[in-house]
């Protein structure tokens, strides 16, 4: 009876341990696959982190790159819009001198008829040296008066006003000016109104 009673009990306790053991083995493995879930998940979360880190590093080099040609369109805009601005005032400067100087220049002519008519020689010279003193201050404005009276005929300088036919000069030379003409720098802002001579039709 003791002997059965031994068995049952030895096999009652293999039987126990068979099953903790069993219980042990079920346990780990479910906390191995439960880590292999979570590797994966953590890999998979891993790679598309990377891709993610990846599409925004792109991202924000194509942004940078829109900015700088951005940067850049708009830098040579305003480079652009600096030069015309300064051209147009330079222009606009120009034009205000040479409408001063245009409405200026028909007082020059009246000293060459005013010295026509005058019989004193104190007077003349006082005359000759007021003309004399704005000529200069004119040519220091970047004025200067066109010769003409002995000159080939240019019509980029000159307007013929008359011709005459003289037979010891040249063809084409200016004999006379009738109205003085001036170039402001280099610029022609009044022609030269002459008489040339024509020995040929």
């Amino acid at each position: 009876m003791k002997n059965k009673e031994q068995d049952n009990l030895e096999n009652q306790k293999k039987c126990c341990q068979n099953k903790c053991h069993c219980k042990d083995h079920d346990l780990k493995q479910k906390i191995e696959e439960q880590c292999k879930e979570n590797c994966q998940c953590e890999k998979s979360q891993n790679v598309q982190n990377d891709q993610n880190l990846n599409l925004n590093q792109d991202a924000q080099e194509n942004d940078y790159k829109e900015y700088l040609e951005l940067a850049k369109r708009i830098q040579a805009e305003f480079e652009n819009f600096r030069k015309r601005t300064y051209f147009d005032l330079q222009k606009a400067k120009e034009d205000g001198e040479i409408s001063v100087i245009e409405a200026f220049l028909p007082c020059l002519d009246t000293f060459k008829v005013a010295k026509k008519s005058i019989t004193d020689q104190a007077v003349l010279e006082g005359i000759e040296m007021i003309e004399n003193n704005i000529i200069q201050t004119l040519n220091k404005l970047g004025v200067e008066k066109i010769d003409c009276v002995g000159k080939p005929y240019d019509h980029n300088l000159h307007n013929v006003i008359a011709v005459m036919k003289v037979e010891d000069k040249d063809n084409d030379i200016i004999l006379d000016e009738y109205q003085a003409g001036y170039k402001f720098k280099d610029k022609v802002i009044r022609y030269s109104k002459v008489i040339v001579n024509k020995k040929e039709d």
